[in-house]
């Protein structure tokens, strides 16, 4: 622990307004945690890192000649620490926020930057003092842009880590005079604020141009800022919040460290708090997991970086508890929720020393028991890949599986033959076809790091797009090892368990981009959004990142493009489906060589919720549900404010690395009944079409506006 002298000295300082506040440099200080100080300025330190998040890709930072010609205002102030040092470029001098022997002044704070010109902005940076974990640094902020001063905007919004590093404030470029950063905490929590340097970013794209919901591209809206980067998201069923994860520290991970915990940071949409947790009491790393909800919402995470481990979170106590580990310890592993509740995983790499990488049989976790059962004929060769250059240890990753009928589970991919897999008895893994037709190629591959998506569970209809051969796209020396990502996109359409499955091209020649590493979400109306990925698969790279999302729409087996980002979204990023028919896409690198490291999270907002003029459209809303907990079968009635012609329950999922093999889309048929606006509908009765856990209810009205989503707990069925 710092000294109470030095401590003492600091808090001094402080309260009588110094010019300048003397303090040590993280490389003097005592280690205290390792997620207290892991990111400093000094080199050669062994115990510290020095990487920062990823500057923004598009435009540059202000040049000083034009910062000085800023106003800047703010709302409180020490003497000798004006708010007008955020714009001198020095670092020994800053701004502080009123602390005397008399008064305080209390958050929130915030200051203001007259820009004097408009620009095209697109990012704000803040940069902290060096004693950033003692208190004052900005933690939680909000960021606003202007034109007049009058009428202000949200951009951005969240927590920002603790450590000395800059951090950013990015979003999509937009005209602005003003900005204003806005205070709502400050690290150790302190009532006073401290800024060195405020910077902001601007670019000279064309702003004459149309706006992209005037084109029905739909548009991005503000950016969420993590203490973290969020490789692993999922939505708190219950309650609606985002909870997103990275590994035991909040910028880097590392196979061999021995601190066996998480650190996670938790939005929630209704607030737009941002708030941080590090998870020690599992003794679990949980980056690179499987991932599945159980019946009851609880999110079930098997192995990963601490592979012989398994971590249940409970969204109604808001707790992370140890369950049964795992028969074999593993990460990268595919994980699915079956007809009868129970959760399998096949595949993955790592584990205990001297067990073979091919060595990843299948096995089943019962959450009602809490046992898991290992089944020694269902293989991980047997579902594996043989293109891709790194051989075993990438051969059974990241495996795309669905449950189905007969309590069965399909595996659609990452490898080019696709299999049925029955976990009862012993196991059983037989063929169910090749993923692909000649259309594209005479020659079929395997699709490493594509995206499988369940929009059709009624019908069976399963999109796979995108992926590569291998995991690492590897050229040198004149040799290419693997090819390019793909943009191939095929519709898989599932009948009974055991019987080849139907294969046809999704879309006239697949997708406008090739992808790896990219994500697919499923829409409320059936539709398919894929977000993301790099042409040139490489871990830890931003090279040739794609920028433009595409939809699929069944109805027209076509793709479209969407609104483009500015953020590269590349080896672990994520994106999922919100409750308000938006998606949240985000994270991105969780590196200490590279800079990668994406802090953050961007909404997409669909065209189905916007007007030409970019307004919001007017959504029908759901304001009763006769039984929202129903056995497959079952039947429930629903009342909306206004007319609705379709409604679709959205299974709730984990996102990491590619896969959300819990998504699937159960398009429901209505019936009208009773007073106006009252609905029956009926959830289909094989529990393995309706497989059980929570699902977001969406009803759409005759212009394709969802509502907001109610929840609805799909029981599991008595027949399994």
């Amino acid at each position: 622990m710092l000294s109470r002298l030095t401590v003492c000295v600091f808090l001094a300082s402080v309260l009588l307004g110094t010019e300048s506040i003397k303090i040590k440099r993280p490389s003097q200080l005592p280690f205290l945690q390792h997620d207290v100080h892991q990111n400093v300025l000094e080199k050669g330190d062994g115990m510290f890192r020095e990487m920062g998040p990823a500057p923004p890709q598009l435009g540059n930072q202000i040049p000083q000649e034009e910062r000085d010609t800023w106003k800047v205002d703010c709302t409180s102030k020490l003497t000798k620490h004006e708010c007008i040092k955020v714009k001198d470029g020095r670092n020994n001098t800053f701004w502080q926020t009123k602390v005397t022997r008399e008064s305080i002044d209390v958050l929130p704070h915030n200051i203001t930057i007259d820009l004097r010109e408009v620009k095209n902005v697109n990012a704000l940076t803040m940069r902290p003092l060096p004693d950033a974990d003692l208190g004052g640094a900005v933690a939680g902020h909000r960021v606003y842009i202007s034109m007049d001063k009058k009428e202000w905007k949200l951009v951005a919004f969240g927590t920002w880590f603790g450590d000395v590093q800059d951090k950013f404030a990015g979003f999509e470029p937009q005209l602005a005079q003003y900005l204003r950063l806005e205070v709502t905490s400050a690290t150790n929590g302190t009532e006073y604020v401290r800024i060195v340097d405020i910077g902001v970013w601007a670019t000279d794209v064309p702003t004459d141009v149309p706006t992209p919901s005037s084109l029905g591209l739909g548009e991005w809206g503000p950016t969420v800022n993590f203490p973290l980067v969020p490789v692993g998201v999922f939505i708190d069923p219950i309650g609606g919040k985002v909870i997103s994860f990275s590994s035991y520290a909040h910028d880097s991970f590392g196979q061999g460290v021995t601190d066996h915990t998480t650190l996670t940071a938790t939005w929630d949409p209704t607030t737009h708090a941002v708030s941080q947790r590090h998870v020690r009491e599992t003794n679990h790393d949980m980056f690179c997991p499987g991932m599945a909800f159980d019946v009851n919402g609880r999110m079930v995470i098997s192995g990963g970086e601490t592979a012989d481990k398994v971590s249940i979170y409970d969204p109604t106590k808001d707790e992370w508890t140890n369950v049964a580990p795992m028969k074999i310890a593993r990460g990268y592993q595919g994980s699915v929720t079956c007809a009868n509740g129970k959760i399998f995983v096949v595949g993955g790499s790592w584990g205990p020393v001297g067990l073979d990488f091919g060595d990843r049989n299948g096995e089943i976790y019962d959450p009602e028991k809490d046992t898991w059962t290992k089944f020694n004929n269902i293989t991980s060769e047997a579902i594996q890949t043989h293109e891709d250059w790194e051989g075993d240890y990438r051969a059974d990753n990241h495996v795309w599986l669905m449950g189905w009928r007969n309590n069965s589970i399909f595996q659609a991919g990452p490898s080019k033959e696709m299999h049925w897999i029955m976990p009862t008895g012993t196991g059983a893994v037989q063929s169910a076809g090749i993923r692909g037709v000649t259309k594209f190629k005479p020659i079929i591959h395997d699709r490493m790091c594509g995206v499988a998506a369940m929009y059709d569970a009624v019908e069976g209809k399963i999109l796979a797009a995108g992926g590569a051969p291998s995991y690492n796209y590897k050229d040198g020396d004149g040799v290419i090892r693997s090819e390019k990502a793909t943009t191939e996109a095929y519709v898989i359409t599932l009948d009974q368990p055991n019987k080849e499955v139907d294969v046809q091209v999704a879309g006239d020649g697949g997708m406008h981009f090739p992808r790896s590493f990219a994500h697919a979400v499923i829409l409320p109306n059936g539709e398919t959004l894929v977000v993301g990925g790099q042409e040139e698969p490489r871990v830890f790279t931003e090279n040739t990142p794609q920028f433009t999302p595409e939809i699929y729409s069944p109805t027209d087996n076509a793709w479209r493009k969407v609104a483009p980002n500015t953020v590269p979204r590349t080896y672990h990023s994520f994106a999922l489906l919100l409750r308000d028919a938006t998606i949240l896409v985000g994270g991105g690198g969780l590196s200490n060589q590279l800079p990668v490291n994406h802090f953050d999270a961007q909404i997409y907002i669909p065209q189905y919720l916007l007007t030409s003029s970019g307004s919001r459209a007017t959504r029908p809303n759901i304001t009763e549900t006769s039984d929202p907990n129903v056995f497959p079968g079952g039947n429930f009635t629903i009342a909306t404010d206004s007319e609705i012609v379709s409604a679709s329950l959205v299974r709730y999922g984990g996102a990491t690395h590619s896969l959300n093999n819990d998504q699937r889309r159960i398009p429901l048929t209505l019936k009208e009944v009773g007073p106006p606006y009252s609905y029956f509908m009926s959830i289909p009765e094989d529990g393995g079409v309706a497989i059980p856990g929570y699902y977001m209810l969406f009803v759409l009205n005759a212009q394709g506006v969802p509502s907001k989503a109610t929840n609805v707990q799909i029981l599991v069925s008595p027949e399994y």
